[in-house]
C-alpha cells in the first residue's frame, strides 16, 4: 500500500473519527488507507488545564495517564485518489470533491462511524510538487443568533428552546434534524434538509395540501418570489421554497428532476440551485433558524391546527 499511497499525481483527503483494520483497495485509482490515530493528547492537556482552573489539584503524572488512555482514540485514515491528469492543486483538488465526498460518506456507513475531514495531502507528476494543507473546522462563529439577543435576552431564549425540546419530542427530534442538516458537506443536500426541518415543523398544518404549501403557511409567504440575489453579475429574483422543495422531492421521493423544462418564472430559481446552491442553503438556514425561534416562543403558525388550510 505504500507504493500506491506514493502515486502521482494524486489527491489525499485525510480523516478522523473511523477506525479500519487493513487497507482496502477500491480501484486501481482509488483506496482506503488506515493511519495512525490522533490520539487524545490536546483534548487530554485542555481538560487538565481546565480543570486547575476549576479548583483542581493536577499533576503531570495525571495528565500522562490521561495521554496514555487515549492513546488509541480519533483513529485515522487517508481517502486517495490517483489522477491521470496535473493541472495543479487547487484543480486537482476541485475534480475529485464530489467523488472524495462519495467515498466518505461510504466508509461512514461501512464502519458506522462519523467521518470527519482535517486535512489534505496533494501530490503533483514531480516530488516537488507536493502540497499539504489542513481544513479548519467549519464553525460560522456567529455571536448569538436573533435580534438583540444579548445578555438577559438571550439567555431567555435559548432556555425557552431547551425546555420546548424537554416537553416535545417532535421539537427535539427538528433540532437533531438541524444538527444533521448544519454538518452535511454537500450543499445541494444541505438544501433538502433544511426543507425536511421545516416540513416537519409544519406538521400539523400539512393536512390535505403538499409539503410546499404547508411550509409556505409555515413561513407565512405567499407563491411567487421570496427573495433576491446578485451573484457573479446576475440579479436572480427566487423562490426558495419552490426551488428546496423540488431538490428534496428529487433527493427524497426520486421525482424526476429537469430543469430545462423550468416556467419562466422559476428559470432564476433554478439556475441559482444549478450555479450557486450556497446561496440557497443559506437562505434556508436563516429561515429555519427563525422558526426555531418562533416555536420556542409559542408563536409558530405551524403549532395550532387551526392554521392549516
Amino acid at each position: 500500500m505504500k507504493d500506491f499511497i506514493q502515486k502521482r499525481p494524486s489527491v489525499h483527503l485525510l480523516c478522523y473519527g473511523c477506525y479500519l483494520q487493513a487497507p482496502v483497495k477500491m480501484s486501481d485509482s482509488e483506496a482506503f488507507v488506515p493511519l495512525q490515530p490522533l490520539g487524545f493528547e490536546t483534548p487530554a492537556k485542555w481538560l487538565a488545564m481546565y480543570a486547575k482552573e476549576c479548583g483542581a489539584g493536577v499533576d503531570a503524572a495525571g495528565v500522562q495517564q490521561l495521554i496514555g488512555q487515549g492513546k488509541d482514540a480519533n483513529p485515522c485514515i487517508a481517502i486517495v485518489i490517483a489522477l491521470d491528469e496535473w493541472k495543479g492543486p487547487e484543480v486537482a483538488e476541485a475534480s475529485v470533491q464530489d467523488r472524495l465526498e462519495r467515498l466518505r460518506a461510504l466508509v461512514s456507513w461501512a464502519t458506522g462511524n462519523h467521518v470527519e475531514p482535517f486535512g489534505y495531502v496533494t501530490l503533483g507528476p514531480e516530488k516537488s510538487e507536493s502540497y499539504f494543507r489542513l481544513l479548519a473546522p467549519n464553525n460560522r462563529k456567529r455571536t448569538r443568533l436573533g435580534f438583540g439577543n444579548t445578555g438577559e435576552d438571550f439567555l431567555r431564549s435559548i432556555t425557552s428552546i431547551l425546555k420546548c425540546a424537554d416537553c416535545d419530542e417532535h421539537f427535539s427530534f427538528v433540532l437533531s434534524m438541524v444538527h444533521d442538516a448544519n454538518h452535511e458537506k454537500n450543499v445541494r443536500f444541505q438544501i433538502a434538509r433544511y426543507f425536511s426541518c421545516l416540513e416537519a415543523l409544519a406538521y400539523k398544518i400539512k393536512k390535505g395540501q403538499g409539503a410546499r404549501d404547508a411550509v409556505r403557511q409555515l413561513l407565512g409567504l405567499e407563491k411567487g418570489r421570496t427573495g433576491q440575489v446578485s451573484v457573479g453579475g446576475r440579479k436572480y429574483d427566487y423562490d426558495v421554497v419552490l426551488g428546496a422543495g423540488i431538490l428534496r422531492d428529487f433527493l427524497f421521493h426520486g421525482v424526476p428532476l429537469d430543469f430545462s423544462k423550468a416556467k419562466p418564472e422559476e428559470k432564476d430559481t433554478f439556475d441559482l440551485i444549478s450555479a450557486h446552491p450556497e446561496t440557497v442553503a443559506s437562505d434556508l438556514r436563516s429561515r429555519v433558524e427563525i422558526e426555531i425561534m418562533r416555536w420556542s416562543n409559542g408563536a409558530s403558525n405551524g403549532q395550532t391546527e387551526d392554521n392549516a388550510s
